[in-house]
């Protein structure tokens, strides 16, 4: 009996036989790269570094631009676009889009990468680009909720904003590319509203559309206070 086990202990040190070993799965070769696919490898790495590419001063937080140029981005996941813009003063700079979300020769809807949403539906526009929503806080009871777009592309690193087609927004229409729109759309610079919370709490103000909107909630429920 002891004999037999120590059989079981040498044979399960040894391991698995030969013929019990797992065989490995040979996976097929990769193709051989053809002149298309390093045609656009490069590319990609150009637009990874930006060669040659520039950003304008002053770019502002929502305007009216046209798109002059516009290109499908090889391989990328068939995902993506370059575009040329023209905004305010006839400056142009470049913006990696999704795909088909606006035409050569249109004009669109320029959102910084700076601009801070207002809780438009209009604003979540998967098609164009995610947003993250971001409270912030001016003291007890006053709150500001805002939309911030994610514009970052691995694929370019100058990213500046995205477009939105101008059909979703009727107050656009008729505006000239280069209108600046910020105010019409009630948009405001994130940076400002992130810095304004550092503030000495009666210094921190509070937006114009979140103090009617406060405002509006405070009379509204005096009104159902006062029926009761």
């Amino acid at each position: 009996m002891q004999e037999l086990s120590n059989v079981r202990e040498k044979v399960t040190a040894a391991g698995p036989s030969p013929e019990e070993a797992p065989v490995k799965p040979k996976w097929p070769k990769r193709p051989p790269r053809t002149a298309e696919d390093i045609a656009a490898i490069a590319v990609l790495d150009a637009l990874r570094e930006a060669k040659g590419d520039w950003l304008p001063d002053d770019i502002p937080l929502a305007c009216i631009v046209k798109v002059t140029e516009y290109v499908d981005v090889p391989k990328a996941n068939e995902a993506y676009a370059m575009v040329r813009i023209a905004g305010p003063r006839d400056e142009t700079w470049r913006l990696c889009v999704r795909r088909k979300t606006v035409k050569a020769g249109k004009n669109a809807l320029f959102i910084s990468c700076n601009a801070a949403l207002p809780m438009d539906d209009r604003f979540r526009n998967p098609e164009v680009c995610t947003v993250k929503e971001k409270v912030y806080k001016y003291g007890f009871g006053v709150k500001a909720r805002r939309l911030l777009p994610h514009v970052k592309r691995n694929i370019y690193r100058l990213n500046s904003g995205v477009l939105y087609p101008t059909e979703a927004f009727p107050e656009l229409k008729g505006k000239r590319a280069g209108t600046v729109v910020a105010a019409l759309l009630k948009i405001d610079n994130a940076d400002e509203m992130k810095f304004r919370q550092s503030l000495p709490q009666g210094e921190r103000g509070v937006p114009q559309a979140d103090a009617m909107a406060r405002a509006k909630e405070m009379l509204r429920r005096m009104r159902m206070l006062a029926r009761q």
